[in-house]
């Protein structure tokens, strides 16, 4: 009998500004460095934790503490995971590359 592994990763929660007319402000979102970096980090952790719990979907973020989520399809995932590899590479982190990789070769 095959033993599913129990999730052991903690679902980050996204805080999002809004703007005046209620909206998130996308483009700003875009070019924010920091939740660029955010992202991507989050589609890697929450992908491996799917793949290691056998999950058909990888939540990256609550957002706001709201109940409401953002995933990933498992049809999704290696598309999602080489933006990763391309994103890694123009930052030189290829051992995260390479770890990435044997995720993707786990789909």
């Amino acid at each position: 009998m095959d033993m599913v592994k129990k999730s052991t990763r903690t679902i980050p929660t996204m805080m999002l500004s809004i703007k005046g007319e209620g909206k998130v402000d996308i483009e700003a979102l875009r070019n924010n460095e920091v939740f660029i970096k955010a992202v991507y980090k989050e589609t890697v952790a929450g992908i491996k934790d799917a793949i290691d719990t056998n999950k058909k979907t990888a939540i990256l973020f609550e957002l706001d503490k709201s109940e409401y989520y953002i995933e990933i399809i498992k049809t999704e995932w290696r598309q999602a995971l080489q933006s990763c590899i391309d994103k890694l590479i123009e930052t030189e982190d290829y051992e995260l590359c390479i770890h990435i990789k044997e995720l993707i070769d786990k789909i």
